[in-house]
């Protein structure tokens, strides 16, 4: 790949190449750029050459529909102001292998854009005495709750309900149900969000639809709290 002595960009071309690809360089470093690259072949290659690692990165991910939130807090992270969308200045280089969400879900987790203001949180849900394991994960990135059940039955003919105990209050908020199958993803708002660093999980055993109050009902089985986990 190109070297790095003769660029007047930062970081040197081969760089350049990788931040042209994902459409992070400025209007007048894209013009020189392209100047560069109409004429050099090694550059050419590196730009190809990111094309095609940046699109076995995503590959795998299943297509999700992204929140629109997602889209314009990371505009407002990396911009600060209104520009053109980050999906249309990287899909012509992921040859449409990904969609919005899985976009999103690669600058988060691989880090590539290095900002980790709003981290992963985390809390062990366990019923020993029914076999019951649970881990409950939020994912700031897609403003996402999800429970994933490793160990135990789902009660028969109940359900078994989220609830958020800020750590400002005691009152419990219901986030939603733990699904029966399969991965537990809810949405939250922007509120439910803003409290969940810190804040107490708890499940209780609700009726099948959960509680007709808008409260626990039922007796709680586990609680825990939300936290980051160490990489």
């Amino acid at each position: 790949m190109t070297g790095a002595a003769d660029t007047d960009l930062p970081g040197g071309w081969e760089a350049a190449a990788a931040e042209y690809v994902l459409g992070l360089l400025a209007e007048d470093e894209v013009s020189a750029f392209e100047r560069r690259l109409a004429q050099d072949r090694d550059l050419e290659q590196d730009v190809a050459a990111w094309q095609e690692y940046f699109a076995t990165l995503t590959a795998p991910i299943e297509d999700v529909a992204a929140p629109p939130q997602v889209l314009r807090r990371l505009e407002a992270q990396l911009f600060g102001r209104a520009r053109r969308s980050l999906v249309g200045q990287i899909m012509p280089y992921l040859l449409g292998a990904v969609t919005a969400g899985a976009i999103a879900w690669t600058v988060n987790v691989s880090g590539l854009l290095g900002f980790d203001d709003d981290p992963d949180l985390w809390a062990d849900l366990e019923t020993p005495s029914r076999g019951l394991v649970l881990l409950a994960h939020y994912a700031p990135s897609s403003q996402t709750f999800m429970v994933r059940r490793d160990a135990g039955d789902y009660p028969e003919g109940r359900s078994l309900e989220i609830w958020m105990i800020p750590e400002a209050g005691d009152t419990p908020v219901s986030i939603g149900l733990v699904a029966q199958d399969g991965l537990t993803e809810i949405p939250v708002s922007d509120e439910i969000a803003a409290q969940l660093p810190g804040a107490g999980i708890a499940i209780s055993d609700e009726p099948e639809g959960g509680s007709p109050t808008g409260q626990a009902t039922g007796p709680v089985i586990s609680l825990g709290q939300m936290a980051p986990r160490d990489e």
